[in-house]
């Protein structure tokens, strides 16, 4: 006997995701477009840059805030900044091998340098603060010198640029009374001296809106898995909003090349490819294997692309024009669909495997879908590759002090169709009314800072189907915290079917010492062998043992987080029975030390037993909430760590709730080993539970899908 709800997700695919945009506030501060730089001072200024389209960083997704600026990148950012086009006729006899040499052209065109010689403009070294101000001076045309004396730089042959960068209010100095003209600039600190130079913005202006038909055309596909399963299924799909053009390679997961030759019409249409997997290819006929959901109407054009006869199903389009692919003229059939699912079916094999057909889709009027706007000054996203800051920065949601904190987003964009590099697990629109969790705002009342990638939901149904319970942790498995802290964030919610909140817990949770499990067998992490301190950060001497970390080389470990049972944090909060587990399947990257001195990245697209799982975790346990022995009824504030009642406007003061009367057993059953919770497709991420084990149970939960659409969780 198990819990299961067959695919209730599917109808509400398309609605969900428009209610996802729309609830978002649109005027927040942008955050998380690079991976490395979520402890630097230099953040905001990092996604300025960014945002306005001067950096792409030092990789697709790191800005390498602690390396050193040199003179190459320097011409570089200045170029990007100031739009410079005019390359002019110096030639430098040293940059003609660097890649930097036509940005060095145009800097010297502009008159913002003349080399470190008459000759030479030595791209490879490094840039001084002194040389900084110099080129930032010339660049702006400043001339006001102001009254900033630094003491450090009355000898240097750049004090008049430094005195005139002060006055113009772009540096403050290392000091309050130097500069340190001489020291190397980091990309950091160079991130902050454009941001201010050229008044970066660091907010999506007022005004800037999304409206529905902004969306892009598809909201979400998947295939049929092809077993006796018949569950859905992501691997090896892909979506390029506005894209079918020459040039194309409509199956980039396959070792050769199929490229659009010629578009006929269809130039600019959205293209969606079906998996291209070789059990597809042999298929019995099937009409109901690829489906899609359109976010409007549209004209849906599928490109034919092996020998006739057509399969049944496409019995009744239209045949329009024809494109050529990998050398072959091909015949593309029509047919217009209203908003909603779309469902088409296979290749139908007979002798041999078939090609997989392409899907090419437009507006209802047969005209290409138009670019999503974007923020006057800030970067457009390009289609299919990481999100800008700002794009991240769309997502957010009012704590219970009335900040703004980082919230839930999906896998990729669903406007701009650009990818986020991580995943937050179950989507809230599973739950009437969308409620959204404000995710740093535990953390923000003990002055901790947790990078919103750490944080996964997991949200189901309980046993009887009648509540919506909801776990939210903060396990980001790339951080020196999840390694040597104690406790961690957890939100515990549970909405009725309506929507309406029943329980509320906020708090940092004991998941007790951490076990390394392959980091030379230092076994249960104490404050000595940790050896990493930092504000917050409670390394433990704890003799319970529940935390299996996954350090060193071995990546197939997974990572299992036992909470500590009936602590005085959930005897406060009215928990009686506390006893449940978070499994981390394969996590995309985790430390490879205790210390985590250096993080793996691990590539999804990877051919081995771990892609199937990657992004995706488990839930297990047993949750008995009984409200006679909670610190309080209806709305009550406490501390943090769910010690003592505090007032709502106490810095330190967390929210809770409990609905008078609520209870809830969340339990297995007398013969189940346990229950376990598990995610079977990567769009709404509900997950469902199975008593498991003992008599009549479900022995194993079924095999884990793969949780990666396209490439967005791609992060090296």
């Amino acid at each position: 006997m198990h819990h299961h709800r067959s695919r209730v997700w599917r109808g509400v695919l398309a609605l969900c995701i428009v209610g996802s945009l729309l609830t978002v506030p649109l005027t927040s501060s942008a955050s998380q477009g690079f991976y490395d730089d979520d402890t630097s001072v230099f953040e905001a200024d990092i996604e300025a840059l960014a945002n306005a389209g001067i950096t792409s960083g030092c990789s697709p997704t790191e800005f390498c805030p602690t390396d050193n600026v040199n003179r190459g990148q320097m011409a570089a950012f200045l170029v990007r900044a100031l739009g410079l086009t005019d390359q002019g006729s110096q030639d430098f006899v040293d940059d003609n091998n660097s890649i930097f040499e036509a940005d060095i052209e145009k800097l010297a065109a502009a008159g913002i340098t003349s080399g470190c010689s008459s000759t030479e403009f030595c791209p490879n070294d490094n840039v001084s603060r002194g040389q900084m101000a110099a080129f930032l001076v010339r660049a702006l045309g400043l001339t006001d010198q102001g009254s900033k004396d630094f003491v450090d730089d009355n000898n240097s042959v750049f004090e008049a640029d430094i005195e005139k960068l002060a006055a113009a209010g772009i540096t403050s100095g290392c000091s309050s009374t130097e500069f340190c003209p001489n020291d190397d600039v980091t990309r950091g600190q160079m991130a902050a001296f454009l941001a201010r130079a050229f008044d970066l913005p660091k907010v999506i202006p007022d005004g800037f809106s999304l409206a529905e038909e902004d969306l892009a055309l598809v909201g979400s596909f998947w295939v049929e898995e092809a077993d006796e399963n018949d569950r859905p299924e992501v691997d090896r799909m892909q979506y390029w909003p506005r894209a079918f053009d020459e040039g194309l390679d409509i199956d980039p997961h396959d070792s050769s090349t199929d490229t659009v030759d010629s578009t006929g019409r269809y130039d600019g249409w959205d293209v969606l490819s079906p998996s291209t997997k070789w059990e597809y290819k042999n298929l019995p006929p099937k009409s109901d294997w690829m489906h899609f959901t359109l976010n409007r109407d549209a004209t849906v054009a599928v490109v034919w692309r092996d020998e006739l006869p057509l399969p049944s199903w496409l019995s009744g389009w239209t045949e329009g024009g024809t494109v050529a692919i990998d050398d072959d003229l091909v015949p593309v059939y029509e047919k217009d669909y209203s908003a909603g699912e779309v469902v088409l079916g296979s290749v139908e094999y007979s002798d041999d495997w078939r090609e997989m057909y392409l899907i090419l889709l437009a507006e209802s009027d047969e005209e290409p879908t138009a670019a999503p706007p974007a923020p006057t000054d800030f970067t457009i996203p390009v289609t299919n590759t990481l999100c800008p800051a700002w794009v991240h920065g769309l997502y957010t949601t009012t704590g219970p002090d009335g900040a703004e904190y980082e919230t839930w987003h999906p896998q990729i964009d669903p406007v701009y169709w650009c990818y986020f590099g991580h995943d937050h697990g179950s989507n809230p629109d599973l739950i009437p009314g969308s409620p959204k969790v404000p995710y740093g705002y535990v953390a923000d009342k003990l002055d901790q800072d947790e990078p919103n990638a750490g944080f996964k939901e997991f949200i189901f149904q309980d046993m009887d189907n009648d509540l919506w319970v909801r776990f939210v942790i903060h396990a980001g498995t790339h951080s020196v915290r999840r390694v040597c802290a104690q406790f961690h964030t957890l939100h515990i919610e549970v909405y009725d079917l309506a929507g309406e909140q029943q329980y509320s817990a906020a708090f940092k949770a004991d998941y007790g010492a951490a076990l390394a499990t392959s980091d030379g067998g230092n076994g249960v992490l104490t404050p000595t062998n940790c050896g990493y301190s930092m504000p917050g950060l409670e390394a433990t001497v704890s003799s319970h043992q529940n935390r299996e970390i996954n350090v060193g080389s071995d990546s197939d470990n997974y990572e299992r987080w036992d909470s500590r049972e009936e602590t005085a944090a959930t005897y406060n909060l009215g928990i009686s029975v506390f006893d449940h587990q978070f499994d981390i399947r394969d996590p995309q990257s985790h430390c490879l030390s205790i210390t985590c001195n250096s993080v793996v990245i691990r590539d999804p697209l990877d051919d081995n037993a771990t892609r199937r799982t990657l992004g995706m975790a488990s839930w297990r346990g047993d949750f008995t909430f009984d409200a006679d022995h909670a610190l309080g009824s209806g709305e009550y504030f406490t501390d943090p760590f769910v010690a003592a009642i505090r007032t709502a406007g106490a810095s330190d003061a967390v929210r809770q709730y409990v609905a008078p009367g609520f209870s809830l057993e969340f339990a297995k059953n007398s013969t189940a080993d346990r229950i376990e919770c598990s995610a079977e497709e990567p769009w709404m991420f509900e997950y469902t539970c199975y008593q498991i084990g003992g008599s009549g149970n479900l022995e194993h939960l079924p095999s884990p899908q793969d949780m990666a659409i396209e490439k967005s969780l791609w992060r090296n």
